[in-house]
């Protein structure tokens, strides 16, 4: 993956100006497709649990978790939300694969339609190391980004990981200038790409180009992908409880395809169980952890090659089980459950104007 950047280091980003997501999606309503439709993943490694559940290729194979659920889906790789809403919207699928943020920007857009308002059916993870907040050498803490510039996707995972950034130093989205990009990574324009740039000190980016960036986690050279001086400032290896991954669906799929979701939902929780196992006995030769390791770098990361940045990827979520969900979406008292959570990620959103905060997702009981 890190090869990728420095082949973009000498063009420059092109920003945008975000506005709300329900302003800029106008894609009208269609039925769900009823046969094989399209199921969403991004670059992140609880997504490896996914592609395992399909048999570890793009339809899913006879003898997957899937399939024995009698589910049939084809993998598509979509680290664009808006594009993931026109899919979402038209019908290609009843399913989106975000953060938790990321859901909740597009509420308003959403919720005033019955049919395709967002049900929040599963987490599959936290983030815990796998995002990362790199900065160039004149920032050594938090608070000297007021007044800095901050470059990352607009609808992506790492907004709300910036408005709680901000907030525990005492700052907020207000202190910055903010710069933001179309894509998450692999591009000219990425956060990685816009790092390059006289004018950015800072970035919100997945790891791989974060390592990338600071010549394997250290301090950047100035050589192959990174950026000379450049560190990362903190991860969410110490803010582990902020970037909620999740699955929603349409509410009308939901209510006529209840069992199909809820089967949907436990062969996730079998994959998460059967993937640890695998990882955990990741030095054997095992038939089925080779091919997901293949398949999910070349899914992921472009490569089927990137076989150790795709155990990078996975060790840096932390997976969570049906008990941690039951304690998510259930446990009041849990203080990081999904809708205190939910809420705090509005917040933030509505600072930025990408929300009216008036709607949240639904959640599955």
């Amino acid at each position: 993956m890190a090869v990728l950047i420095s082949t973009f280091a000498a063009a420059k980003p092109q920003y945008i100006n975000p506005i709300p997501l329900a302003q800029l999606i106008n894609t009208p309503v269609s039925k769900v497709n009823e046969k094989t439709f399209e199921l969403p993943v991004i670059t992140w490694g609880a997504d490896i649990n996914t592609i395992y559940a399909n048999g570890s290729q793009s339809i899913t194979s006879s003898n997957s978790l899937f399939s024995s659920y009698g589910l049939k889906f084809r993998l598509s790789r979509n680290d664009k939300f808006s594009d993931q809403l026109t899919d979402y919207l038209s019908g290609k699928t009843p399913y989106l694969r975000g953060t938790l943020g990321m859901v909740n920007a597009a509420s308003d857009l959403l919720v005033s339609n019955p049919s395709v308002t967002p049900i929040i059916i599963h987490q599959l993870s936290w983030s815990s190391g796998g995002d990362a907040l790199v900065v160039k050498p004149t920032i050594r803490t938090v608070a000297d980004l007021k007044g800095k510039t901050i470059a990352l996707q607009a609808y992506g995972p790492h907004v709300d990981y910036m408005g709680a950034v901000l907030k525990d130093a005492g700052l907020t989205p207000d202190d910055v200038t903010i710069k933001w990009l179309p894509d998450l990574t692999g591009t000219n324009n990425s956060p990685a790409s816009a790092l390059y740039e006289n004018d950015v000190d800072a970035v919100f980016v997945i790891l791989p180009d974060a390592l990338a960036l600071t010549s394997g986690g250290a301090v950047g050279t100035g050589s192959e992908d990174s950026v000379k001086g450049a560190k990362i400032l903190m991860s969410t290896k110490t803010a582990n409880r902020v970037i909620a991954d999740v699955y929603a669906v349409r509410a009308d799929y939901f209510n006529s395809h209840r069992s199909d979701v809820m089967n949907f939902v436990k062969a996730l929780n079998s994959a998460t169980d059967e993937v640890k196992v695998l990882f955990n006995n990741a030095n054997a030769q095992n038939a089925k952890l080779t091919p997901l390791l293949s398949y999910s770098a070349d899914l992921l990361l472009d490569s089927p090659d990137a076989i150790e940045d795709i155990k990078g990827l996975y060790a840096d979520a932390e997976h969570l089980d049906i008990n941690a969900n039951k304690q998510l979406f259930s446990d009041m008292a849990y203080p990081r459950n999904i809708t205190k959570v939910s809420k705090e990620i509005q917040t933030t959103l509505k600072r930025l104007g990408l929300t009216s905060a008036s709607s949240l997702p639904h959640f599955l009981n």
